[in-house]
Order: structure tokens, then C-alpha cells, then sequence
């Protein structure tokens, strides 16, 4: 078989055996050789030999099914899903099904039961070309789940995806700076938005023995759609990797909960032949990472390579259905917010908040949403039949004391009650679960009603991998009553004014909050 050859690859570890009673020469050279015959890699690097077909993935497949789409807390429903419906259609028509707010970042999960593992389906794939691929005998176990991922694109928008440690450049670097990682960053980033290539990858990783169920160290390179693997573990620094995958006849997946078992960590993947039919797990082509951000860029770099310009045509096209979402989130990542101080005046009556710095214009902007404010209220408070008074409009609104009752009655409904991101009843505990599971980016959030002080709010959100909780905190501002997160520096007339700026701005948050957690409501008893 040929080689590739290649250099400038820094070490990033020493081999290391995980169950070392294996035959360790045996296992590395056998990897290759396998792939030449029938065994469980043949599917790996051979994209000329015919691969067996999944039962029913025929000319006579029907052009319409009947399938079930499940939501995490037990809500489902039945959609007629035709021939050539795609991933980011059938997004839009499901959110009007379960009556859920549309948002960019929902996306089709593909659970595959027998094999517990899961994907997430892309915007162009066709969802009954997926269904039509499962295994006729275990298809009634597999489930598409109706779920947001917030990582979908983020990669082209945030370059720290590709650690610096794991990209090659060689000599493409296209950036003259004195810095070597800047350059490098510039240089990844400008080849995600050409959107024609990719960054070389590699780093060493886990691969599992499926006779022998151990795992061994190989360093592993991704050039284009083909994962490279060196068989000379004793080696500091590779200089040989063969062609071992093609990642184009593959998909990947992950665990569908926690990790493999007795794999060195929990930060697994795996690799499943497109058409060819798998019955368990050993059939699948492991590896294990040293880490959730190692996997997060193979993760990527995996999909870049199956997919290439695809994935960025897919980003296109959702920007054109969810533009507004989406460019704000963007300029999240790529506008610098460093010089934004303290305390700053916004104005939200437009189509964007926009900083206003005249102070004429604050005090006029200020009594105009005063006064909308307090309409506002009334309005409400005639349509939910709670004027029982006719001098209500002449009462003055309350003011902010260290009775909570006040703000209550004053907060208990308004225009934030109908926001996707509000959630009410939920713990402390609960909404550290909800973002554990979920909030795999930073500025990840979601609003929910203290228990502690009822009639207040608290902001949880993601970042640096952990969960945030900051009680959001009412104060006075003359006979009005506002909202703050920094104790009053910064002043908001409404709880949709607060998230709105955070969106826009750091603020006195580490991150500004890029995505929200789409409330769900419970289930009904009935099945839908």
C-alpha cells in the first residue's frame, strides 16, 4: 500500500497501551492488512468494492412514510415525511408542530438503538433516505430526536474549534506576523471562509482492538477526506502515515450516553460504514480522545472532510430563513466588545440596539420607553382582567423596597412571559442539568424564575464548560422599576431589554449570550 509522507508534525504524546496483554505488533500492522480483506475494516479505505446494501434501500423504496419525531421530555409526534424532504425543512415544519420557537439551531438526531450511538443529521441530508438506510431488524427501535445543536456551525465563526496544537499549515500560512499562533489563527480562519479546503489535522488517538476489546496509541493525520495513520507508535516524531480511512464513505457518530466501555476516557467517537450493514458495536471503528476539546475538533474537521463546501452552503441557506438570529450571533464572535465600558445607554426601538451616547438622547429615549412601558401595562392588565380598579391608570407604578410583593405584581406578566428562553418552575439543579447536557458553546442560556425570591429572575448560562447562575436584581430608578445584573450600573425597563443588550454586549457577563435553550412545556397524557 502506499504512503504519505510528511513532517513538521509536533509530538503531542508518547504512545501509551490501555489493557497491554495485547499483541502490540500484531495489532498495529494488522489494521492495515485487515482493510484488504472481509473482515470489520474492509469498509475503512476501499471505495471500489461493492459494500452490501441495507435491506429496503431500493428503486422501489416509497415516496412517502409516516415517522415518528420524539422531543427530550417525552413529547412526540407523527409527520408524513416525503421523498426528497430535507434536514432544514423539515426543522421549520417540525417546530410549528410542537409549537416550539423557530430558532437556527434545531437540528434531527439520528439515534441508531442496537449500536447506542447517535449523529446529528445535516441541513441537506433527506431524512427518509436516512430512515430507508436502518436495519429492517432494528429500525422499530430507532428513534429521530428533535433536538437544538448549538456546535452546528459554530467552527466557522469561532477558530478555537481547531486548537493550535492540532493544525498543520506547513508553509500556507497567509498571514506576516511576529506572532506564529496569530498568524495561525488568521490563516485557519481565512481557510474556513473560503469554504474550498481545509486544515490539515492531527494528534494521537485512542483506537480500539474490536478482537481484542483494547485500545492503543497511533498518531492519526486528516489531509483532505482521508484519515492517515502511523503504524510506527515507537516513533517520536512520525515520519510515515498510511491511508487508513476514507472519511467520505463513512459517518460519525458518538455515544448515545456516557462513554465506551473500557475506553481510556469518555471522550469518544466512532466511525460506521455508510452502506454496509453494521449488528454491534464491534463493528464500528472506535477511538477515544484525550479530551472534550480534542473531540470537539475532530468532531469538525470530520464533517469538513465528508462534506467540504456542503457545510458552508448549508450555512448560507440558513442564514437566508433565520438571517437576523444568525448575523447577530455572528457578530458575537467576530466584532471585539473589549472597549465597552461599564455602564452604556442602548436604544432597542429600531431593528437592532444600537449604543446612543448623546445624553439628550438617552433622558428622551429613557421617558419615551417609560411611557410605552407604563401603556404597556395597563394594556395588559385590561386584556388578562386585572383592573379591577377605575383609578388604576392614575396610580403611580411601585416602587422598588425590600418587599418583593411589589415587584411581583408587576413583573407576574408582560411581554417576557412569551419569551422562548423564560422557564418557569424550574430548580437551580434543573437548570444546571438542562445546560450540562445542552450547552456545549459558550453563551449558551436560559431565564428562569427564582424559587429563592419569587417575583425575581436568574440568567444561567454557559461558559468555559461550566454553568453560571446570576440573579438578576431589581432596582429603583424614581418611581419606576428596573432591572439589573451589576447591582444598577446598568438599568433596563424590562427583562427582554436586559437579554437583548447581553446579546449585543459582554456587559458584566464573560461572554455575551449567543444561543437559548428552547423552553419545552411538559408533555400530555394523551399521546398526540
Amino acid at each position: 500500500m502506499s504512503c504519505v509522507r510528511f513532517s513538521s508534525f509536533p509530538l503531542l504524546g508518547p504512545p501509551v497501551m490501555c489493557n497491554k496483554g495485547q499483541d502490540d505488533e500484531g495489532f498495529s500492522y494488522n489494521i492495515l492488512s485487515d482493510s484488504d480483506t472481509g473482515s470489520t475494516y474492509s469498509f475503512l479505505f476501499d471505495t471500489n468494492k461493492e459494500t452490501e446494501e441495507i435491506i429496503g434501500a431500493s428503486d422501489s423504496e416509497p415516496g412517502a412514510v409516516t415517522i415518528t419525531f420524539h422531543l427530550e421530555n417525552g413529547s412526540q409526534q407523527q409527520m408524513i415525511v416525503e421523498e426528497g424532504l430535507r434536514v432544514i425543512d423539515l426543522c421549520h415544519l417540525l417546530s410549528l408542530k410542537f409549537n416550539l420557537a423557530r430558532s437556527h439551531t434545531w437540528s434531527i438526531v439520528e439515534q441508531l438503538h442496537n449500536l447506542k450511538i447517535e449523529r446529528s443529521l445535516e441541513d441537506h441530508e433527506e431524512v427518509l433516505r436516512v430512515f430507508n438506510n436502518w436495519d429492517s431488524e432494528t429500525s422499530d427501535k430507532n428513534k429521530f430526536i428533535f433536538r437544538q445543536d448549538f456546535q452546528k456551525y459554530e467552527f466557522l465563526k469561532n477558530t478555537q474549534f481547531f486548537p493550535l496544537e492540532m493544525v498543520d499549515l506547513g508553509s500556507d500560512l497567509d498571514c506576516i506576523s511576529e506572532s506564529v499562533d496569530f498568524a495561525k489563527l488568521i490563516t485557519v480562519q481565512n481557510i474556513l471562509h473560503a469554504g474550498d479546503s481545509m486544515p490539515v489535522v492531527h494528534s494521537y488517538l485512542w483506537l480500539k482492538d474490536p478482537s481484542q476489546h483494547s485500545w492503543k496509541r497511533f498518531f492519526f493525520c486528516l489531509k483532505r477526506n482521508v484519515l492517515n495513520i502511523s503504524l510506527f507508535a515507537e516513533e517520536e516524531v512520525p515520519r510515515q502515515v498510511h491511508p487508513f480511512v476514507d472519511i467520505q464513505s463513512c459517518d460519525i457518530y458518538v455515544p448515545i450516553e456516557g462513554s465506551c466501555v473500557g475506553a481510556p476516557t469518555k471522550f469518544c467517537f466512532c466511525l460506521k460504514p455508510k452502506r454496509s450493514i453494521v449488528k454491534t458495536r464491534s463493528d464500528l471503528k472506535w477511538f477515544c480522545c484525550e479530551s472534550e476539546k480534542q473531540r470537539l475538533c475532530w468532531k469538525v474537521a470530520l464533517r469538513l472532510a465528508k462534506y467540504g463546501k456542503k457545510l458552508k452552503e448549508n450555512y448560507r441557506q440558513l442564514k437566508l430563513r433565520y438571517g437576523d438570529s444568525i448575523e447577530t450571533n455572528e457578530s458575537h464572535q467576530l466584532l471585539d466588545y473589549t472597549t465597552v465600558t461599564d455602564r452604556v445607554a442602548m436604544d432597542f426601538t429600531g431593528r437592532f440596539g444600537k449604543v446612543v451616547k448623546n445624553p439628550q438622547e438617552v433622558r428622551a429615549i429613557a421617558a419615551a420607553e417609560a411611557r410605552d412601558w407604563k401603556v404597556q401595562l395597563i394594556s395588559l392588565s385590561d386584556k388578562m382582567g386585572l383592573q379591577n380598579n377605575r383609578n388604576f391608570n392614575k396610580r403611580k407604578l411601585p416602587a422598588c423596597r425590600n418587599d418583593q410583593s411589589h415587584l411581583q405584581g408587576t413583573y407576574g406578566f408582560g411581554i417576557h412571559k412569551v419569551q422562548p428562553w423564560l422557564y418557569s418552575g424550574l430548580s437551580r439543579e434543573d437548570a444546571t442539568q438542562l445546560l450540562t447536557r445542552y450547552g456545549t458553546v459558550d453563551g449558551v442560556f436560559l431565564v428562569r424564575e427564582s424559587r429563592r425570591n419569587p417575583g425575581t429572575f436568574v440568567l444561567s448560562y454557559v461558559y468555559n464548560n461550566k454553568i453560571h447562575h446570576l440573579q438578576i436584581v431589581p432596582v429603583e430608578e424614581k418611581t419606576q422599576i428596573c432591572l439589573s445584573l451589576d447591582g444598577g450600573r446598568t438599568k433596563f425597563y424590562d427583562l427582554l431589554q436586559l437579554i437583548e443588550f447581553h446579546q449585543l454586549n459582554l456587559g458584566c457577563l464573560p461572554t455575551k449570550l449567543t444561543h437559548f435553550l428552547v423552553h419545552q412545556s411538559k408533555p400530555k397524557d394523551t399521546p398526540p
